[in-house]
C-alpha cells in the first residue's frame, strides 16, 4: 500500500544479500536494498552494488589476531567481490554457542561456512565484517576490541538473552544503516530528513535518530525506542501495518503531524494508544 501511494520502501537490515534478496522479491520490492547493517547497499533487481563500505585494508590481521588471543572464533563475512562465504577457523576452536550458530547457518543456507586455518584468516585482507559470538562471560570487554589495537571500528553487540551470550559485530566506521540510507536517499534526489525509518535493534539506532522521523517497534529495548521519534504497535498487533494505514498514508506529503510540536519526541502511548512496534524502512 505505502508502494502504491507513491512511497518508495526498502529494507535495512544486518542480513547478508543472499538471505535479503528473497525477502524482497516476495513483498514486491524493486528498489536497492541496505544489507550487512548498511555496509553495502545493492540493486534489488540486477544484484548491482551501489554503496560499499567493507573493512578498511589492513585491519582484518590485527583484529582476528586480538580476537583469537581472547580464546574466541573470528567469523568473517567474505568481500561481495569474492562471494558470500562466511569464513572462520577450525571447528576445535568454536565455542559451544559458536558451533551451535555456525550449525544452524549451515542448515538453513547450505554451505556457506568455510573452514581456515587461523594463520591463513589473519592474512585474508578483504572482509565486510567480522562476527564474534559467545557467552556474556567469555565476551567480557570485547566492545573495547577495535580500541585496544589502535582501529577507529564500529562495534555492534546485540544480547542474546535466550542463551546469555553476545554477539558482537565489528563493521567500518561509516558501516551504519543511517549512512547507507543517507547514499540511497541521495540517489532519489532526497535527504535523511525525508525518509520514515522503522526498527527494533540496536542496530537501528543511528538510523531512529538521524531520520526523518524514527519509528520504533513497542517491542524494541528501551534505549532503542529512547532514539525515536514515536513508539508504535508491535509485531503481534500488526502495529506497522496500522501505522502505514493510519498515519503514513493519510498525511499530506512528508508526516510533520506525526511529531510532537512539529519536531518532538513522542510516543504511541502519549497520543493514546499502546505502545508496539514494526519494521521497516522508507524514504518518500
Amino acid at each position: 500500500a505505502a508502494g502504491e501511494a507513491g512511497w518508495l520502501v526498502t529494507l535495512a537490515t544486518g542480513r547478508r544479500w543472499a538471505s535479503t534478496a528473497p525477502v524482497a522479491t516476495d513483498l514486491g520490492l524493486r528498489v536497492p536494498l541496505i544489507v550487512f547493517n548498511g555496509a553495502v547497499v545493492r540493486d534489488s533487481v540486477n544484484g548491482e552494488i551501489l554503496h560499499y563500505n567493507p573493512l578498511p585494508p589492513g585491519t582484518v590481521a590485527p583484529l582476528v589476531g586480538a580476537i583469537v588471543a581472547r580464546g574466541l572464533q573470528p567469523v568473517l563475512y567474505e568481500d561481495l567481490r569474492a562471494g558470500e562465504r562466511l569464513l572462520t577457523g577450525p571447528a576445535e576452536n568454536d565455542g559451544e554457542v559458536t558451533g551451535r550458530w555456525l550449525a544452524n547457518i549451515a542448515a538453513d543456507y547450505g554451505q556457506v561456512v568455510h573452514r581456515l586455518a587461523l594463520d591463513d584468516l589473519a592474512r585474508l585482507d578483504d572482509a565486510v565484517r567480522i562476527v564474534v559470538y559467545d557467552t556474556v562471560e567469555r565476551m567480557r570487554g570485547i566492545d573495547a576490541l577495535a580500541e585496544e589495537v589502535g582501529l577507529d571500528h564500529r562495534t555492534l553487540l546485540y544480547p542474546v538473552e535466550r542463551h546469555g551470550s553476545i554477539m558482537a559485530e565489528l563493521l567500518h566506521p561509516a558501516g551504519t544503516k543511517a549512512s547507507a540510507i543517507a547514499a540511497l536517499a541521495a540517489r532519489y534526489e532526497l535527504t535523511l530528513a525525508d525518509v520514515v525509518a522503522v526498527g527494533d535493534g540496536h542496530n537501528d539506532v543511528e538510523m531512529l535518530a538521524e531520520a526523518g522521523l524514527g519509528v520504533a517497534m513497542g517491542q524494541a529495548p528501551p534505549e532503542v525506542r529512547d532514539r525515536a521519534a514515536i513508539v508504535i504497535g508491535d509485531h503481534a498487533d500488526e502495529g506497522l501495518a496500522a501505522f502505514i494505514e493510519e498515519e503514513l498514508l493519510p498525511g499530506e506529503g512528508f508526516p510533520h503531524h506525526l511529531r510532537a510540536g512539529g519536531g518532538g519526541r513522542q510516543s504511541a502511548r502519549e497520543r493514546g494508544d499502546e505502545e508496539g512496534g514494526g519494521n521497516a524502512g522508507s524514504a518518500q
